[in-house]
């Protein structure tokens, strides 16, 4: 879990970037990225990291940026198929200089565009800033497990992955509470995306892709949830036997697991809830961790 914020100009108009907001924004995030701190900023764009390290430790800081210094990155997250993407990359002449996945996702949206995040297996919030093109891409899993929220107020874009951080950027950003959003927090456990508890505050959705292009925002979807009936042609649709479904879901579990406890450079742990299903996780990383 690592920490992201940002701020864009929207305009021609609107003041570049303060360092002092960024700032703010980072140590708003102290929480979920100990470790270290990194900022980038120019004239339209600002970002900001805090980072909790777990691949690539020496050479993983953010934000990160390709072999020109032309396009940055910040992510929040972890991909689990980073490897087999990495290889990929470098068949098809790409150089790379971490170890870490972050690069990898940068790599792999300059080569596929926003097909890239079809692509990726994992949890992420991330932002990437061209300062040539002028576009500012936000990108969220397709479960949304990684938080990515924005506010648009004064010309400019503010993001970040707590609320907290877009309010410490600045003090004239409006807190008031929606009534909407506190009714599904209460009713739902929380805010249904991009509706969030506070008015003028929204969440990327899951499975979407936010771009500013020249400070005009567009949205789409890059994955949704289908939900197959009984009966339609869907070739995709499961139509084994219960049996037959327990080992194809038992393989899925087996090889989640698998992946998330191979890839990282820290030791890694499982928060246990005393269900069925934390204990089942449970049991399958140690059998994938050998302890």
């Amino acid at each position: 879990m690592c920490g992201i914020a940002g701020i864009l100009a929207l305009n021609a108009t609107a003041k570049p970037p303060s360092r002092e907001a960024l700032l703010r924004m980072a140590a708003a995030a102290s929480h979920r990225g100990p470790d270290e701190r990194g900022l980038y900023r120019d004239r339209r764009a600002g970002l900001a990291h805090a980072r909790l390290s777990v691949v690539d430790l020496q050479h993983g800081q953010q934000p990160l940026a390709d072999a020109e210094g032309l396009t940055w990155i910040v992510f929040n997250g972890e991909i689990f198929n980073y490897l087999e993407l990495r290889d990929r990359l470098i068949a098809l002449g790409h150089r790379f200089r971490t170890r870490s996945d972050t690069e990898v996702v940068l790599h792999a949206y300059q080569e596929w565009g926003q097909a890239a995040f079809e692509r990726l297996n994992g949890q992420w919030a991330l932002a990437i800033w061209n300062a040539v093109s002028g576009r500012l891409v936000l990108s969220r899993d397709r479960y949304g497990i990684c938080p990515l929220h924005f506010c648009e107020h004064g010309g400019h874009l503010f993001f970040a992955s707590e609320i907290k951080a877009i309010f410490a950027s600045d003090a004239s950003i409006p807190r008031s509470l929606d009534p909407a959003g506190l009714d599904q927090t209460f009713t739902l456990w929380a805010a249904v995306a991009p509706q969030t508890v506070f008015q003028g505050i929204r969440e990327v959705r899951p499975g979407h892709v936010r771009v500013y292009d020249k400070g005009v925002a567009h949205e789409q979807a890059f994955w949704q949830p289908r939900f197959p009936k009984i009966g339609d042609q869907d070739e995709d649709r499961f139509r084994g036997s219960l049996n037959e479904a327990v080992e194809v879901v038992q393989a899925a579990l087996e090889a989640a697991t698998a992946s998330r406890m191979t890839q990282a450079d820290v030791p890694v742990g499982c928060y246990l809830s005393g269900g069925l299903d934390s204990s089942l996780v449970a049991k399958l990383g140690r059998r994938f961790a050998g302890e």
